[in-house]
């Protein structure tokens, strides 16, 4: 069975054909070399205050030559990232800024110059080695970050980047669920321009296989759950393989369960392990700590904005100037939920008279007309300016930056056992429901965008949904 198609990997950026792994490779190098080169020059300042990186003194007697030092430096610091694979771009690598493995390499750079030191008895200041590589780690973070929200997203929010891809399975429902959620989620970079219905792997169904790829230019396929049982299932990503074509395969809806599958190879078989979602001790330090001193930071920063509503609530619509709700939080706990009140009071004696953008009998209620609330209220909602009191309940540990969304009584009450798993973390002022629609989502999705959260946590995520949430706000999509 002979089948020619060529897998394209490139695309047009002004008119000008550019391979996207060159266009990538070129913006991720440029990013880390400035990364590093402020680290060294910066370490280099505050170590020697009176002497100037680029200027021709050099640092008091030593016979020590710290500037060649640091060239060489900086010269084997990116040639490490080089030729450890860091850019070898992939589609599961370049999505998520493929952050861990530099700043893994980085810190594996530094141990061998650390050794390389020690053994070859070259004495230079411990300070500035610190420095370097605290900075680097620092530096490099936020120059892949910029690299990825200023150049690289935009391109896959625009498909000028983005992985074509073929989505089988066994019956058209499931196909189209996953199709559509993958194509309301630009920013996987995936663009879905086939969708294949297989009953069964037969020479027949590889022919059409066979005729479509003539036809679309085919990088990754996606195997839906139920095809694993296929006896040619193995044959087929052989097949996927010789065409040069990647194959991804869900085995089930795992990410809704609030586990992760991971591989746990025994002899012979291969075993797939549920894993729990756990976030260690150092991390859950690290979480508080930052939460603490984002929110504090943010209510220093803009209490006057905070002033300024308080009083427009008041001028326009009278006390309370603050509304308060019973939410359920880490491990089922009741807590004070907080915002500035954007209806008008006594609003929930009104409820019976406003119709609910979701089903009857859902739990949450949510209106794009709802004329309970107050014109200084519509603006507030439009722009989540309501849920800035939010952050006082951060600094009372009740809710965190970013986590879940604070979920109702009423809601937590219709929890089978997976559901209630969204509940083994503070909810959070913004999270994944925030950036991916908010109110114009379901319960069913919005809980398991939750339950990814958790299954996938990260701190570097946490800091890439923070980011994200400001063009969600402006773009207000969701918010009413």
């Amino acid at each position: 069975m002979s089948v020619k198609t060529v897998v394209s990997s490139s695309i047009v950026v002004r008119n000008v054909r550019v391979d996207k792994k060159i266009l990538i490779f070129v913006i991720l190098i440029i990013a880390d070399s400035l990364a590093i080169s402020l680290s060294v020059i910066t370490a280099y300042q505050f170590r020697f205050k009176t002497f100037t990186f680029f200027s021709n003194s050099e640092v008091g007697s030593t016979e020590f030559n710290y500037k060649l030092f640091l060239l060489i430096v900086t010269f084997g610091w990116l040639s490490t990232l080089i030729v450890t694979g860091t850019y070898q771009i992939t589609h599961a690598n370049l999505f998520v800024l493929n952050v861990q493995n530099v700043l893994k390499r980085t810190m594996y750079f530094f141990f061998i110059l650390g050794f390389i030191s020690f053994i070859s008895k070259v004495l230079f200041s411990r300070i500035l080695f610190l420095l370097m590589l605290v900075l680097g780690l620092i530096f490099l973070f936020i120059g892949r970050t910029l690299a990825y929200f200023v150049f690289i997203r935009p391109m896959i929010l625009d498909k000028k980047i983005a992985s074509k891809l073929m989505v089988i399975g066994r019956d058209a429902k499931t196909i189209k669920t996953y199709s559509e959620w993958i194509i309301q989620n630009r920013t996987l970079g995936y663009s879905v321009v086939s969708r294949l219905l297989c009953n069964k792997i037969t020479i027949a169904w590889i022919e059409e296989f066979d005729r479509v790829l003539r036809y679309k230019k085919i990088e990754q396929v996606l195997l839906l759950p139920g095809m694993e049982s296929d006896k040619n299932f193995s044959k087929f990503i052989h097949y996927c393989e010789d065409l040069k074509i990647n194959v991804n395969w869900v085995p089930l809806d795992s990410g809704n369960l609030g586990y992760w599958l991971i591989p746990s190879p025994q002899v012979g078989i291969p075993f797939l392990s549920f894993t729990k979602s756990y976030i260690s001790l150092p991390w859950k330090v690290v979480k508080r700590v930052f939460d603490l001193i984002f929110a504090i930071a943010f209510l220093l920063i803009f209490s006057p904005l905070l002033i300024a509503i308080s009083m427009l609530v008041l001028v326009t619509s009278g006390w309370p100037i603050f509304y308060s709700q019973t939410r359920i939080g880490l491990n089922g706990r009741p807590f004070k939920f907080y915002k500035f009140r954007s209806m008008i009071v006594n609003a929930d004696k009104k409820l019976s008279e406003v119709s609910n953008i979701h089903a009857k009998d859902h739990v949450i209620f949510k209106s794009k007309e709802d004329p309970r609330v107050t014109p200084i209220g519509r603006i507030l909602r439009r722009y989540s300016l309501d849920e800035l009191p939010q952050f006082f309940n951060v600094l009372n540990n009740s809710m965190s930056v970013v986590g879940p969304r604070p979920a109702l009584t009423r809601e937590v009450n219709l929890y089978n056992s997976t559901y209630e798993r969204r509940l083994n973390s503070k909810p959070g002022i913004t999270g994944p429901w925030q950036v991916s629609g908010r109110s114009d989502l379901d319960l069913q999705t919005s809980i398991s965008l939750d339950l990814n959260y958790l299954t996938n946590w990260s701190f570097t995520r946490d800091l890439a949904i923070i980011a994200s949430t400001v063009g969600a706000i402006f773009k207000g999509k969701g918010a009413y």
